[in-house]
């Protein structure tokens, strides 16, 4: 038998066991969709593949298509829900792996986990088991390690569509009561009714029956006990399907609060009891450090970082932080009892833009936020990287370039941060980038008499004209071979100089003009004749 098909029929034997029942009829091996099924994705061996708890499908869906949806991704995310069209499953739904191999659909957290302890020999395709509970016994001896992501809290549910007739509270020891089969009216308990409690427990392969059972053992004073007669805990109890209870008033079952939020008001939450739980995505010991897993589920992984927090806050869950604030989220354990949450920093970039000169460019973008942002910035132009990971520096980052095609630009600034609770942010700005001028030859004139003649007595003349260079600006120069006689600011293309007294003699004296932005510079020579 092939490695493949032996997959299959030790799958079909150990997962056979979490398939839910609806009805007695048969049903044919297919794949069935659920709404948490991720779509659009027909996973390659390449691709990141999840199956298990029903607790957290919902939240790994939304990871999976935010993930699904970046373009600049590699890889992809597929989850498989643990139920069909939002129910319990029907015999015989099954889903196809990258391999080509057919399994059944698994069932829950435990169900998830056994699926990876037995593909980790057989080069499965299954890479992660969404649980809702811890690492037991099995799954450490098979090296498997829990990644938490996520703070739950386990509570139970009545029905909100029919008046309950449950306690608005009830403590660990009064479920236990219940669960014993000891307390079996409502009225023993501060409920409204002498009628028969219906405790139900999800099935067996459900990591929120297994912690619930857990918490009550603990209540139970360590003992452990087994459920009675009046517990119904089988395939027809799916783990947060409502369907057993929102029409019951006499019904009760554990659930997940972030869950049981989101049935739009069908159950009720009982007060008193609730149990905070991580919940956690499993993988293989040696595949905890590949490039992938820690792209998704690592400490510094897609689903730590704060713009994953807002999708897990819409599955019903509050985020962990990361090992550097003070949190386990990403990390590699059994189990863990730190609930320590993210807190997540909104961000904001502003960017401004100059033209410095011909054809050049800078652009500054500042990051603020309440806490410094740390990262880098990347600088667009339309969908044109034009710099990539730019650190930021005192909360900036800058951009120049040169030989830029003069006119106006859009550019965009998108700041990636380094850490876990910085979201991140984009600004766009527009600048016109100046065009080089074409320089012009100075037109140069002066108003210097060119004879001057001495006066009486007086063996000096003084010499006083004008430097004209139309429409220019900057600095004339009169000089009289190396040595400068005057230096004068322009003012409208003119200025008047007056010259050091000359004595008697010609004078061969040049105007040197420095030049500015429209015009190049130029020299041009004139004589005057001091006579007496």
């Amino acid at each position: 038998m092939s490695a493949r098909k032996s997959l299959a029929v030790a799958l079909a034997t150990v997962i056979a066991g979490s398939a839910l029942v609806m009805t007695a009829g048969p049903a044919s091996a297919e794949y069935r969709s659920d709404p948490d099924d991720t779509t659009g994705v027909t996973p390659v061996v390449t691709d990141l593949v999840g199956v298990g708890s029903d607790t957290t499908q919902h939240a790994i869906h939304l990871i999976a298509q935010a993930w699904n949806a970046d373009p600049s991704h590699t890889f992809k995310i597929a989850s498989y829900a643990a139920t069909e069209a939002g129910h319990a499953q029907l015999p015989g739904n099954t889903i196809t792996l990258p391999g080509g191999q057919e399994i059944p659909r698994p069932n829950g957290s435990g169900a998830g986990r056994k699926t990876l302890r037995l593909t980790q020999d057989l080069n499965g395709e299954v890479d992660f088991a969404r649980s809702s509970d811890s690492l037991d016994v099995d799954d450490v001896n098979a090296s498997l390690k829990a990644i938490p992501f996520a703070l739950d809290t386990v509570v139970t549910a009545v029905s909100n569509l029919t008046v309950s007739n449950a306690p608005a509270s009830l403590t660990a020891q009064q479920l236990v009561s219940i669960y014993k089969c000891e307390s079996t009216k409502w009225n023993q308990v501060g409920g409204t009714s002498g009628d028969t409690i219906k405790p139900l427990a999800p099935q067996s392969g459900s990591g929120t029956a297994k912690f619930f059972k857990k918490v009550l053992v603990a209540a139970n004073g360590g003992t452990d006990f087994s459920y009675a007669g009046c517990v119904t805990q089988n395939d027809t109890v799916q783990e947060h399907d409502d369907s057993l209870v929102k029409s019951d008033a006499n019904a009760i079952v554990p659930i997940s609060k972030g869950r049981a939020e989101l049935k739009g008001g069908t159950v009720r939450i009982v007060g008193g009891f609730a149990e905070k739980r991580a919940v956690y995505n499993v993988v293989r010991g040696l595949d905890l450090s590949k490039p992938n897993i820690q792209a998704v589920f690592g400490p510094d992984g897609f689903i730590c970082s704060a713009a994953a927090n807002q999708l897990i806050a819409d599955s019903g869950f509050k985020q962990l932080a990361t090992e550097a604030h003070g949190g386990v989220c990403g990390a590699g354990v059994d189990s863990t009892s730190n609930f320590t949450l993210n807190e997540p920093v909104t961000t904001k970039t502003a960017v401004t833009a100059t033209s410095p000169a011909a054809k050049a460019v800078k652009v500054v973008a500042k990051v603020r936020g309440t806490t410094a942002p740390t990262g880098t910035v990347s600088f667009f132009e339309g969908e044109t990287a034009v710099a990539s990971d730019v650190p930021l520096v005192s909360g900036q980052a800058t951009l120049s370039r040169s030989s830029v095609t003069p006119g106006s630009h859009t550019y965009t600034a998108v700041y990636s941060p380094n850490d876990s609770i910085f979201l991140e942010s984009t600004g766009t700005v527009k600048v016109t980038v100046k065009a080089p001028v074409v320089k012009t030859k100075p037109v140069i004139g002066e108003t210097f008499p060119a004879k001057v003649k001495l006066k009486k007595k007086v063996r000096t003349a003084v010499v006083k004209g004008a430097v004209t260079v139309k429409g220019a600006t900057g600095k004339v120069t009169i000089k009289k071979g190396a040595k400068v006689l005057r230096t004068a600011t322009l003012k409208a293309g003119k200025a008047a100089i007056r010259l050091p007294k000359l004595t008697k003699g010609t004078y061969k004296l040049t105007i040197a003009y420095a030049g500015d932005a429209k015009h190049l510079a130029g020299t041009k020579t004139f004589t005057v004749k001091i006579v007496k």
